[in-house]
């Protein structure tokens, strides 16, 4: 709010006056009587500039100030105005100290009272005002220079602003809405993804920056399954494959020989238990966690493990009581590719991933490829590669398997014609060397036989790594961090925006006789029955719009069936062009390492630029409906926006549909196709090509059914969030509107009560809105 109409509003109790002219003040500031001579036009209401304007005196001291004649209460309030805007700048405390002497002697006079006198001295406070340099009430820095600060700093620094706001705040509507706002940021999480292939040491690991055993050995040896461990009290949960996940294993079985193995020896361990395990919905099953492993070890006789989707572990571990979770995955090599499935699907919501690779068989072909797969198509955009063992090599060895990995990535980059994405991989992975079992010596206790071992802490790696996950998730650079503590801000914003108005419009009341305040009364009745028809309308309006968004996914699921109909002709085409041309120049197949590189990207590249085509369609829907509904709003006098002045609805669909939707495995699709051109003639291709058509028809129904359904899930849900946005700037009128029904009532009720205290209440009021004011402006 300005001084101007902070001081029309608080002094006159008026909040609609601006300046249409000017009056010649900034020319006049330079008089020595001008500080003298303004306090007293401040100081005067319209009762008392009745009483003055016949005084040929007062019209004396108004041209001292003005070269305007003032010849109403009109032009009173506007030669007011133009005097608070030439004091508001570059004005020194020596005048402001002449200001208040000045309301000091006229209350002394009795010319205003103590209440005006108490309005006037809070208006023009020196920590208010851009002050000129000079000797100051206290030292006001206008100009603070703000830095980004780490998550943990900002976050408590925001609680602690909330916690000062529900003190200040007297809408029990918009204390929920802090609450809310406080709720969202420590509810917040931050998941790291832990992956590598089998014996990478990713227990040993994380069991040191846990600080115990928590994984591997002690409970959990040799896992087989995807773990998520949370902070919370100490417990364990095991969650079986469903009857439709199970079905697919059976029928992936069909195709790879290590699941056919996999499920033959599932269904003689289990027998008829297995249909008791294995229901319409996962199996939850708590036990305990000292005999976890008898449900997730690969060693465990009972085998128990190949039944177990993932398990949920809860521990109250320090480390993760930072809002921090951990997606601890089972190896690459997994045989049973439903697993591999499943780990994609939740390290798409990961904020960082953790790859190890053993340094004794770094860079496999497997790392290799999940590196990039991760980079590329993943969204991911940190990657820490962690080498294991360490202490087991020289500084060199160690350099020699850095620059090994990143030549592999280079050559599986060329292969799969992506060249161009090496400089861009390289630049988003991170290399650091650990000694797991050293770190954990030292962080269990037997630091002893680390030390022996010519091990300090800091030679393990583990305070490097410590150091990496702490900048990345809460570090200034932080970009989850940075959007959480702005999401938060901008609601306690919101929220302090609506209870200064409430407090303005108290202050209003408060100015009001009790004939205004009946008189007000009476136009809210009139206007209550216009209100509800127009709040009605527009909401109907906007569940007509909602229905039209929900009915156009029917359309772009029609979409999404004609472009995966060309992407299978795409893939089918790659392929067999590829062996045909082979043939013709070599007169032999393609490898199969080729084959398996061309139908994945085509798979990968293909669906990609589908979710983006369906993205683009779903936003200028969204735009379309959002440009006729802000339209709607500005008849009322408000504007829905989002990151610009005018409604743009990429702003609210900036980080959707980016990850998640390749998470189905190829394996068996690509086992098929490769084997076909094993087995493929030069002089039958076209029963080659019928051969592919058919493989790609079969296996592609799985991976287009996911699709979409994803695509309509996240549809559903940006639609149900996008609309309550949408809906926002009604609820909050309407509210407003209710509310301040509410206050007149309540001033009227209680109104020779609150004019005995209407000076301290105005004062205490108007205290509170400056403050809620200032805690805006640093929250900006």
């Amino acid at each position: 709010m300005s001084l101007a109409k902070d001081y029309f509003l608080l002094y006159h109790g008026i909040n609609d006056i601006e300046q249409t002219t000017t009056y010649g003040t900034n020319e006049k500031k330079d008089e020595n009587s001008f500080f003298d001579i303004a306090s007293l036009i401040l100081s005067t209401n319209k009762k008392a500039y009745e009483k003055y304007s016949t005084l040929e005196n007062f019209q004396k001291l108004v041209s001292q100030v003005t070269n305007k004649e003032v010849k109403s209460v009109d032009d009173l309030y506007q030669l007011q105005f133009c005097l608070i805007d030439a004091i508001k700048d570059d004005t020194k405390n020596s005048h402001i100290k002449t200001m208040h002497n000045s309301f000091k002697y006229l209350n002394k006079e009795k010319i205003i009272g103590s209440f005006e006198y108490n309005k006037l001295v809070s208006l023009f406070d020196p920590n208010e005002l851009n002050l000129a340099e000079e000797d100051s009430f206290n030292d006001f820095d206008n100009e603070k220079t703000y830095e980004k600060k780490p998550f943990n700093e900002a976050k408590l620094e925001l609680d602690t602003t909330i916690n000062e706001l529900e003190e200040l705040f007297a809408t029990k509507d918009f204390i929920d809405e802090l609450k809310e706002a406080k709720t969202y940021l420590n509810n917040q999480k931050f998941s790291i993804g832990i992956t590598g292939v089998m014996n990478a040491g990713k227990s040993t690991m994380l069991n040191a920056l846990m600080g115990q055993e928590l994984l591997g050995s002690a409970v959990v040896p040799e896992t087989a399954n995807l773990t998520i461990v949370k902070h919370g009290k100490p417990s364990a949960n095991v969650f079986y494959w469903n009857k439709n996940e199970w079905d697919r294993i059976e029928k992936t079985a069909e195709s790879i020989e290590s699941i056919k193995e996999f499920v033959n020896e599932t269904k003689k361990i289990f027998g008829d238990e297995l249909n008791e395990l294995i229901q319409e919905e996962s199996v939850r099953q708590e036990v305990n966690v000292n005999e976890l492993a008898l449900y997730t070890s690969a060693e465990a006789s009972g085998k128990k493990c190949n039944l177990i989707k993932y398990v949920e572990l809860k521990s109250d571990l320090n480390f993760l009581n930072d809002s921090i979770e951990i997606v601890d995955t089972p190896g690459l090599d997994d045989p049973v590719i439903q697993r591999e499935e499943i780990t994609k699907e939740y390290l798409a919501q990961c904020d960082l991933m953790i790859h190890l690779m053993n340094v004794s068989q770094s860079a496999t072909l497997k790392d290799v490829e999940f590196i990039i797969d991760s980079l590329l198509y993943q969204n991911i955009t940190k990657l820490l590669i962690v080498i294991t063992r360490a202490d087991t090599v020289s500084k060199e060895q160690l350099q020699e398997v850095i620059n090994y990995t990143k030549s592999s990535i280079k050559i599986q980059l060329k292969k799969q014609n992506k060249d161009s994405k090496l400089d861009y991989v390289l630049e988003h992975i991170k290399f650091i060397p650990i000694s797991g079992k050293m770190a954990l010596l030292h962080r269990t206790g037997r630091e002893k036989e680390a030390l022996d071992a010519g091990f300090k802490l800091e030679d393990t790696g583990i305070l490097e790594i410590e150091e990496y996950l702490n900048d990345t998730l809460f570090g200034t650079e932080s970009s989850k961090s940075d959007l959480i503590i702005k999401g938060a801000k901008s609601q306690v914003l919101k929220t302090i925006t609506k209870e200064i108005k409430s407090y303005n419009y108290e202050l209003i009341l408060l100015n009001k006789s009790k004939e205004e305040l009946e008189a007000d009364l009476d136009e809210f009745t009139k206007k209550k029955e216009t209100n509800k028809r127009i709040f009605a309308s527009l909401n109907e309006d906007i569940n007509l719009y909602k229905n039209d968004a929900k009915n156009y996914l029917e359309t772009l699921e029609t979409f999404l069936t004609t472009e995966l109909l060309d992407l299978k002709n795409i893939i089918k085409q790659r392929v067999f062009n590829d062996v045909k041309y082979s043939y013709e120049k070599t007169k032999k197949r393609p490898e199969s390492s080729r084959i398996k590189t061309i139908i994945e990207t085509a798979i990968k590249d293909g669906i990609i630029d589908v979710i983006r085509d369906y993205r683009y369609k779903f936003i200028k829907k969204s735009q379309s409906i959002g440009e006729i509904c802000e339209q709607k709003y500005q008849d009322l006098g408000f504007v829905l926006g989002h990151k610009n002045d005018n409604f743009d609805a990429r702003g609210f669909f900036q980080d959707d549909f980016k990850s998640g939707f390749l998470t189905s495995s190829n394996e068996v699709l690509i086992g098929k196709i490769t084997n076909e051109v094993k087995n493929s003639k030069a002089n039958k291709l076209p029963e080659l090509d019928r051969k592919i058509e058919t493989h790609i028809k079969d296996e592609f129904e799985a991976i287009e059914k996911s699709i979409k359904e994803k695509a309509n899930d996240i549809s559903n849900i940006l639609i149900d969030n996008f609309f309550t946005q949408i809906s926002e700037p009604l609820k909050v009128f309407e509210h407003k509107l209710k509310k301040d029904e509410k206050s007149l009532q309540d001033r009227l009720a209680n109104f020779e009560e609150k004019e005995l205290n209407k000076e301290e209440l105005t004062i205490e009021i108007h205290k509170k809105i400056k403050r809620l004011e200032n805690i805006s402006k640093g929250l900006k």
